[in-house]
């Protein structure tokens, strides 16, 4: 039950010799990376078909790259990408890396956090759409038209002619913004407007209103009301793509910050709950099965004693980190609070959950930490519930919580199953 495929997860090391590269190689399996070394430069351009996605170079040999390794890599870097470990952060030897083509530039002592932030930027598949928008509009034919035009350029577009069946369609599929026209039977574009922000979970959504509207006062009367720009019609579509583009990347952006932990990028505490509670009412009405876990780092007071709070968070991230790539884009992962984390995994029973928790909890004891010249291990302890019938999201945190409880006094770096 690993994360996702493997596509951009395969990476090249050259040359084999280099015992930075060896530990590197296995470090980053732990994290769901398959790393390949080799021992010369012919071997791995022979082997590009295979399909890496980085290419990761030791430059710190003595004699250096001659110029026909230089010339080979520097076309290999138009296909893969290319970075490269050197013990100079000398400009100059930066300089000659970006000539090469170079994308990432590490030094020694590696620090494999900055790796591993640097090759899953690299590596991350292209993001599949632009964003989410929901038309309501009256007129069939413009809807379809400005449908079209979004999907045209990525966008997955949710079209509603009858305003009054907005809420039902925001309810359906949240969208990240909200293509709304001002003159509409039934309903005016600016009350339902207000309707929609009466809605806790739709305040930052934006609305971008349509209308043919040239009356300023009218325009500035709609914003007032809840809009966040007005679009006179008619439209080209140039502009209404340009529009939505630009609003749904502000609002991914601000939505993050509402709802993401800043050091881990995961669910913060009150969004996770939310995401839950939702997960446990799909289970009740569909009958599926469901999963929740907490996991705690153990003996962390002691990694933040020991070597400093700037290590403690590291360790944070890189426990954070290995739960995205080993667990599946449909679970569900928070900071739950400090050194504590929550994961829920729909479609998965007890027994499940717990094996795959604890594959996790056995590469995370593997990874060495680093803490300047120091390294060190760490060991998490976890606890799971399963969803059975009348459970909602608390009942479970709840029942995980008292398995990790059992956990941490049954001697630590273990996962245990509660509410049996």
């Amino acid at each position: 039950m690993q994360a996702a495929d493997d596509i951009g997860k395969l990476l090249f090391l050259w040359p084999a010799a280099s015992s930075t590269l060896k530990e590197a190689a296995v470090q980053l399996g732990y994290y769901g990376y398959s790393a390949r070394l080799f021992g010369s430069l012919a071997d791995l351009l022979a082997a590009e078909a295979d399909g890496p996605t980085c290419v990761l170079i030791d430059c710190c040999r003595g004699d250096g790259l001659v110029l026909a390794d230089k010339t080979a890599l520097t076309a290999l870097s138009a296909r893969v990408a290319l970075a490269c470990i050197s013990h100079s952060g000398a400009i100059a030897s930066r300089l000659e890396a970006v000539r090469m083509g170079c994308q990432a530039y590490f030094t020694r002592q590696l620090d494999m956090t900055s790796l591993l932030d640097t090759l899953d930027r690299l590596t991350a598949p292209p993001q599949a759409e632009a964003g989410r928008v929901l038309i309501v509009d009256d007129s069939p034919a413009l809807a379809t038209f400005y449908a079209a035009h979004l999907q045209e350029a990525g966008f997955v577009t949710q079209v509603v002619n009858d305003p009054l069946k907005t809420l039902e369609a925001l309810d359906e599929q949240a969208p990240e913004l909200i293509l709304l026209d001002m003159n509409m039977p039934g309903a005016s574009g600016e009350e339902v407007a207000r309707v929609i922000r009466q809605q806790d979970a739709f305040l930052s959504i934006p609305i971008v209103f349509l209308s043919a509207e040239s009356d300023i006062g009218r325009q500035r009367e709609a914003m007032s009301l809840g809009g966040d720009e007005f679009l006179q019609k008619p439209i080209q579509p140039e502009h209404l793509i340009s529009a939505v583009k630009s609003r749904v990347i502000r609002y991914r952006a601000l939505r993050a910050l509402m709802v993401r932990d800043s050091l881990t990028g995961l669910l913060n505490h009150t969004n996770f709950k939310e995401r839950l509670r939702a997960e446990a009412a799909r289970s009740k009405r569909q009958g599926r099965m469901l999963s929740v876990a907490l996991l705690d780092i153990d003996f962390f007071k002691k990694v933040n004693d020991g070597y400093g709070h700037p290590a403690g968070d590291r360790v944070i991230k890189s426990l954070s980190r290995l739960l995205r790539q080993r667990l599946r884009g449909a679970d569900v992962i928070g900071r739950y609070g400090g050194e504590e984390f929550a994961v829920a995994l729909p479609d998965t029973s007890g027994d499940k959950a717990a094996l795959v928790l604890d594959q996790i909890r056995v590469s995370f004891a593997a990874i060495v930490q680093h803490a300047g010249d120091r390294t060190f291990q760490v060991t998490l302890s976890a606890g799971v519930a399963q969803y059975h019938e009348g459970s909602d999201g608390e009942s479970l945190i709840q029942v995980a919580d008292e398995a990790l409880y059992t956990a941490k006094h049954g001697g630590r770096n273990r996962v245990e199953i509660g509410g049996g």
